[in-house]
């Protein structure tokens, strides 16, 4: 009788102890926030894993080029800020284009930085139209084209983006030149 028990236990348990466990990604997060991030880097791994989920591999990236909860590894970092960024996930998209402009856990390269920085614009996100905004501006890994940098700040300020609004005030009022 107790094996039967225990038969019928285990059937039970892998019949729905599995359905049970249905982190989500926000879970992952208020895990991490809340001092536990080994815990959170186990559940986003899961939801990457099982879902695909871009929330799951930009916190992961987060864990890795910030060394909670992992050791930190700039490599392995930016490889999960890709698979963020390439199943859509803007910020990751803004992020590396940061990276890239600035240098920070990759070798500083413009024409990447600018792939990023125009995918991220492109689906609406402000701060990576300030970017391009700037590196149109100032010539940087492109033409210098002012014009062309004004359009990005102005998107950027259309949408709200107070850095954008801030300088192109500065450009407008204040008589900066937009052009050598």
């Amino acid at each position: 009788m107790k094996n039967i028990l225990y038969f019928v236990y285990l059937i039970f348990f892998s019949l729905f102890a599995p359905s049970s466990y249905s982190a989500t990604t926000e879970e992952a997060y208020s895990i991490i926030r809340n001092g536990n991030p080994e815990e959170g880097y186990r559940m986003l791994l899961v939801l990457a894993d099982k879902n695909n989920d871009p929330r799951a591999f930009y916190g992961i990236a987060l864990l890795f080029k910030e060394g909670w909860g992992v050791s930190k590894d700039d490599k392995t970092a930016i490889e999960y800020y890709k698979k963020a960024a390439n199943l859509d996930h803007t910020r990751a998209m803004f992020d590396l284009g940061t990276f890239y402009q600035n240098g920070l856990l990759v070798e500083q390269n413009y024409n990447k930085a600018i792939l990023w920085y125009e995918k991220a614009a492109n689906k609406g996100y402000a701060a990576a139209m300030y970017g391009l905004g700037g590196l149109y501006f100032n010539g940087l890994g492109v033409k210098k084209d002012p014009d062309k940098g004004t359009m990005w700040f102005t998107r950027a300020a259309t949408i709200g983006f107070e850095p954008a609004i801030e300088f192109l005030d500065a450009v407008n009022n204040l008589g900066i030149p937009s052009e050598d």
